[in-house]
């Protein structure tokens, strides 16, 4: 049930858009006078998500009768080695809260979209078409599976935030109104950062370090450090100030 590609779970990770369409659509601005109103909301509510499924997580793998009954009902979103581990759902919202905390809408809304775009193509596209594998078992199929179509994706991004955002570093368009390659170029290679970081990871800590907590991580940060080599902004356009969450206008 747990081998190959597990649809359900891959549907389950999918579901994860609905915090970069929140970023992008930005719903709740100005609600309660909050400059950051809508990331305020979004990482206030992953925050307590978080804290209340590690409970959850403790209280399973701790109580052998409450996880046989867990995994009755929701095994099918799961690994069976997540038996004995933390389920991946955990540094998947993880994840979430680092990229939304700490990096601007621009940057948390593409390397969102590496993972829940990136990994299930990789898993289904390796799983079904793998012929050519590698050491650890990933193939070169999955490898391609993983960077089309989360660069492809990531493009659509790209031009919706330059047409709803003209002044935004990753715009499409520079400051004089020419079409400007290196955002571009800039997402290509944090795509492909994470596919890297996709090939190599591995599951430590208890299930707490996987390939869903280090994918938009390290493709956040690659985002973040390329635009800050080669676009003319200074690096706090980069980098979020987490204490800014809370400040009224």
């Amino acid at each position: 049930m747990n081998s190959g590609f597990n649809f359900f779970r891959k549907i389950w990770h999918v579901l994860g858009l609905f915090i970069p369409v929140t970023l992008y659509l930005d719903p709740f601005k100005d609600a309660f006078g909050l400059v950051y109103a809508t990331r305020a909301i979004l990482v206030t509510c992953l925050g307590f998500f978080l804290l209340g499924l590690f409970l959850l997580e403790i209280v399973r793998l701790s109580h052998s009768g409450f996880e046989a009954f867990f995994y009755r009902y929701f095994g099918f979103l799961m690994k069976e080695s997540e038996r004995k581990r933390f389920n991946g759902t955990v540094p998947y919202f993880l994840a979430n809260l680092i990229v939304v905390c700490f990096f601007p809408a621009e940057v948390a809304i593409l390397a969102i979209l590496f993972l829940v775009i990136g990994d299930p193509f990789a898993a289904y596209v390796g799983s079904r078409f793998g012929k050519y594998r590698f050491y650890n078992g990933k193939s070169i199929e999955g490898v391609f599976g993983f960077l089309i179509p989360a660069f492809l994706f990531s493009m659509i991004v790209l031009f919706l935030i330059t047409k709803s955002n003209p002044e935004s570093f990753l715009s499409l368009y520079d400051r004089n109104g020419n079409f400007y390659l290196t955002p571009i170029i800039i997402v290509f290679v944090s795509v492909f950062v994470s596919c890297v970081t996709e090939f190599f990871s591995n599951t430590t800590a208890k299930g707490l370090i996987d390939d869903n907590l280090l994918i938009p991580v390290f493709g956040a940060i690659s985002l973040s450090v390329l635009s800050l080599l080669y676009l003319d902004y200074t690096p706090m356009d980069f980098f979020f100030d987490p204490m800014a969450l809370y400040i009224q206008k």
